[in-house]
């Protein structure tokens, strides 16, 4: 039931948050989602981007709280967004915001922090938070993180 509902979710969030409509998950055990060509706001020097979204081994009851970028995406003005921990993707419990389970293959990618407040989920992904909800949220800090 989870992976279906990891796989309905990614479906209805590439819909909605992906420019060419396209979105890839882990099938095997539902740890991540990758959002293909995310638009970006004015102000990146990308217009789009990837979004990956590591989800929690017990999504939906608990929301994500990373998503991660490409490496190099930066402000138009060549600096980096705030919140975005350029680097820190790595298996190290001591390093600062470090995705302790970031798979291997994180790498290309840098992580930024979502703070979810409030999070409940229904039974009916569109009538509860959902990965349409994280989407959301990334989709204004992006906006935010612009200065």
């Amino acid at each position: 039931m989870r992976l279906q509902r990891i796989a309905y979710e990614a479906a209805l969030a590439a819909v909605r948050y992906s420019a060419s409509k396209s979105a890839d998950y882990d099938d095997e055990s539902g740890s991540w989602v990758v959002i293909k060509d995310f638009p970006l706001p004015p102000g990146y020097n990308y217009t789009h981007t990837d979004v990956l979204i590591l989800l929690p081994p017990n999504y939906p009851q608990t929301p994500p709280d990373w998503f991660y970028v490409d490496d190099n995406l930066r402000l138009a003005n060549g600096s980096k967004p705030s919140h975005v921990f350029y680097g820190q993707t790595s298996h190290d419990p001591n390093r600062a915001h470090a995705q302790a389970d970031a798979p291997p293959q994180m790498k290309g990618w840098t992580g930024c922090c979502l703070h979810i407040r409030s999070w409940k989920p229904a039974a009916n992904p569109t009538e509860g938070h959902s990965l349409l909800s994280v989407c959301e949220l990334i989709r204004g800090a992006l906006a935010r993180w612009r200065g």
